[in-house]
C-alpha cells in the first residue's frame, strides 16, 4: 500500500520548512517494501500450511497427524511474528513520513535523509498493536483456530468410543 501525501515543490514555503521530496520518496519506497514483505509472508504461510495439510491427509498413523499439526502451528506462529514485525516497521515508517513531510511535529527536528523510526513509534506496545491488528491477528488467528479444531477432531477420532 503506497502512501501518497502531496507535497508541491513550487510552494511558497521557506526552504527551512519545505519537506525534502527525495527523502519522502525513500521513506515511501521503504513503506511499500514492508507492505510487500508482509504480503509475501502471508502467501508463504498459506502455501506451507496447504502442503502440510496435504501431508496430513495422506498419513495413516495418528502420531504423524499430530506431528503435522504441531509443525503447522509452529509455522503459523513464526509467520505471524514475521508479518507482525513488517507491519510494525511499516507503521513506524508511516510515522517517519508524516514527520518528514512536516505533517506532524516532533520535539527535535528531523535531520535530512534520516531513516530511523521516531522513538514514539517504537517499542513493545507498538508491536503488540500490530499483532492485534485485523491484518495479522485475525488472519493468523483464524488459521490457528482451524488447526486447533483439526487437532481436536483428530484427538476425538483417536479416542475409543464406549
Amino acid at each position: 500500500m503506497k502512501v501518497h501525501l502531496s507535497v508541491k515543490e513550487n510552494s511558497k514555503m521557506p526552504d527551512s520548512t519545505k519537506p525534502n521530496v527525495t527523502h519522502l520518496g525513500y521513506i515511501q519506497s521503504t513503506i511499500t517494501r514492508m507492505g510487500q514483505n508482509a504480503f509475501q509472508a502471508k502467501a508463504w504461510c498459506i502455501t506451507i500450511i496447504t502442503a502440510l495439510l496435504v501431508f496430513y491427509l495422506e498419513k495413516a498413523s495418528n502420531a504423524s497427524k499430530y506431528a503435522t499439526i504441531y509443525i503447522a502451528l509452529g509455522v503459523v506462529a513464526l509467520f505471524c511474528a514475521l508479518d507482525t514485525y513488517y507491519l510494525y516497521l511499516e507503521r513506524g515508517y508511516r510515522k517517519l513520513y508524516r514527520v518528514a513531510a512536516k505533517l506532524e511535529v516532533e520535539s527535535e527536528p528531523l535531520p535530512d535523509f534520516e531513516m530511523q523510526i521516531p522513538q514514539n513509534a517504537r517499542g513493545i506496545v507498538q508491536y503488540g498493536k500490530a499483532f492485534l491488528s485485523v491484518s495479522t491477528g485475525l488472519f493468523y488467528g483464524v488459521i490457528m483456530l482451524l488447526l486447533i479444531i483439526l487437532w481436536l477432531c483428530t484427538n476425538a477420532a483417536d479416542t475409543p468410543s464406549v
